[in-house]
């Protein structure tokens, strides 16, 4: 059952009418903002019995901090997202120890990055997630391990751990194998703590039914299952004032190009440049580019890589078509504060 909360309009009208900001109070003393003309209603839905399994929702499991539901990269709880070697921040085709970007092999020596990276620069899901998300420590997965059930099971098919916590709520940790082997059989993700030996770190292991803490090379390719703070345990507020402002601020343009045409149709082979443009004041990434023809797919992701554009700048591609389009569109795809948008622009003669 779902009731607009019609009291809390009148009260910010009364007060007054030029309200910036709309301020979520807590009891634990918690505050999140957000913008008040990016707000249409506010209402109170009843909650669902089973665990969120949205990509990115932060689940309470009566622990420390909230665990997400799915992995780095990952867009449902059961798929195994992205791997990550330790400190590197971007997912790559292989992980070898001579191409981890720690790892010197001339004289065969690793660099010293820290500790504990979480919440730094090395951090992969602060990295690709926004600053509300962070890779769990070393004691926070202990906690997960020893205060939660981890029952072996699946979901569509995909083999993984339910856990469930202290409050009985569950997440679904799927079996991701490391560096993209063993998936469906191991289950090996990345904390942020580093072993005294600076090649390894910490990581939480089930290999042969056993599940435990282990410091594995750091140069291997493991999944990252995020946390972000429990609001019950205090802290500052989490702003998200900006996250419409910079989404708004975010476009897709064709800026001409060397186009054949028939009978109004683009010819395959034509080329057309676009333009993504960040006009926010925060830096976005860019993780896909497509161009389809009214909805029609054509062709793969443009982008071989993911892009951080910066705030003021824009990325500009060529785009050779594939096959005759009489109404191309482009669709860029961006990642902002954990979440991903589109952009997109239909092509016009008229540039």
């Amino acid at each position: 059952m779902k009731r607009t909360i019609l009291l809390i309009a009148v009260a910010a009208l009364a007060t007054s009418l030029s309200a910036q900001t709309v301020n979520v109070h807590f009891k634990n003393g918690q505050t999140i903002v957000f913008p008040s003309g990016n707000v249409e209603f506010v209402d109170f839905s009843e909650k669902a019995p089973d665990p969120t399994v949205t990509a990115g929702a932060a689940v309470d499991l009566g622990l420390s901090v909230y665990w997400s539901s799915c992995n780095v990269g990952a867009e449902a709880p059961e798929e195994y997202g992205d791997y990550f070697a330790w400190g590197e921040t971007k997912p790559k085709s292989s992980y070898t120890e001579k191409n981890y970007s720690f790892y010197d092999d001339n004289t065969k020596t690793y660099t010293n990055i820290g500790n504990d990276i979480s919440g730094t620069e090395y951090d992969a899901a602060k990295a690709n997630l926004g600053n509300d998300w962070r890779m769990p420590t070393k004691d926070e997965f202990q906690e997960l391990l020893t205060k939660c059930t981890w029952e072996w099971s699946q979901i569509n098919g995909i083999n993984g751990y339910v856990v469930t916590g202290p409050n009985s709520n569950s997440i679904f940790i799927p079996a991701a194998g490391y560096s993209r082997y063993e998936v469906g059989k191991w289950v090996e993700y990345w904390t942020s703590s580093s072993s005294q030996d600076l090649a390894r770190g910490w990581c939480i292991v089930k290999q042969n039914d056993n599940l435990h803490l282990s410091g594995l090379d750091k140069y291997y390719g493991f999944p990252i299952r995020p946390v972000t703070s429990n609001p019950n345990a205090g802290g500052d507020p989490i702003d998200h004032s900006n996250d419409y402002l910079v989404t708004d601020n975010i476009s897709a343009a064709f800026t001409g190009g060397s186009i054949s045409t028939i009978n109004g149709v683009i010819r395959s082979g034509s080329v057309l440049n676009v333009k993504f443009t960040n006009a926010s004041n925060e830096v976005v990434t860019l993780i896909g580019a497509e161009i389809h023809d009214s909805g029609n797919s054509a062709g793969n992701n443009l982008l071989s890589e993911e892009v951080e554009v910066a705030a003021g700048t824009s990325k500009s591609y060529s785009v050779k078509l594939v096959s005759n389009m009489a109404k191309p569109v482009i669709c860029f795809t961006y990642r902002y504060n954990g979440k991903k948008y589109k952009a997109e622009a239909t092509y016009s003669s008229l540039f």
